[in-house]
């Protein structure tokens, strides 16, 4: 473990997982890099899925939804969360060199994914339900198509979670679980002050690892690395 990692202690508080997200960069809900922390191990068991505002569970989107950090599934389909400053790199390191139009064209990528990435471009925010409601991938047995096209899209850097919309009743009262909202990555670039990177794939890949080499374990680069094939 690196000495920055060993230097965060555990976590109470909201504004605590801010100060972590920007020092470390990447973090993980759960381990999937080793020797790095993860926003698992740096807060406390019991604290999770309490609804509290010292709900780690909560955090995630709040993150997204504030432009503290990207969160999605970028990788190895984990939930990932990515301090703003990194996104750009992130995404360019992600998306491959022929768009998603072209990619579409030529076969190698679904009609599902191209028609999600089509909505949520429309309709910024766009509540998950809703975007699969609007897909027409609404029924039980489009749900697994549903599910990994919209990783694909994370994964490719093209989508991200934006954060969450409350399910209100008609007197404005919450009424059932919240709804997972997403934007493009451009769209959330965009709304937290941030531009593209103008790399190409392998340049941008290069300076993320670097930057994440300078606070992490040479086994969590080497990790990442290979999450970046």
């Amino acid at each position: 473990m690196t000495k920055a990692a060993a230097e965060i202690k555990t976590v109470e508080t909201y504004e605590e997982a801010i100060a972590v997200i920007r020092k470390v960069g990447i973090l993980p809900l759960s381990d999937c890099l080793p020797e790095h922390p993860s926003l698992g191990t740096i807060t406390r068991e019991s604290a999770w899925h309490t609804g509290l505002d010292t709900d780690p569970w909560l955090w995630r989107d709040r993150f997204a939804a504030e432009g503290i950090a990207a969160y999605g599934r970028f990788f190895a389909k984990k939930p990932i969360l990515v301090a703003a400053s990194w996104v750009p790199h992130l995404i360019a390191a992600l998306q491959p060199a022929k768009t998603l139009r072209r990619r579409y064209e030529e076969g190698s990528v679904s009609r599902d994914v191209i028609r999600l990435c089509e909505l949520i471009e429309a309709n910024d925010g766009i509540d998950v339900k809703v975007l699969r409601r609007t897909a027409g991938l609404h029924g039980k047995d489009d749900k697994k198509a549903f599910d990994d096209a919209l990783i694909e899209l994370q994964a490719a850097g093209e989508a991200v979670i934006a954060g969450i919309s409350e399910r209100l009743n008609e007197q404005g009262t919450k009424n059932g679980w919240n709804s997972t909202c997403y934007s493009t990555a451009r769209q959330w670039l965009k709304r937290n002050g941030l531009k593209p990177l103008q790399l190409d794939r392998e340049a941008a890949k290069e300076e993320l690892l670097d930057k994440f080499a300078r606070q992490a374990s040479e086994a969590a680069v080497q990790k990442l690395a290979k999450y970046l094939k």
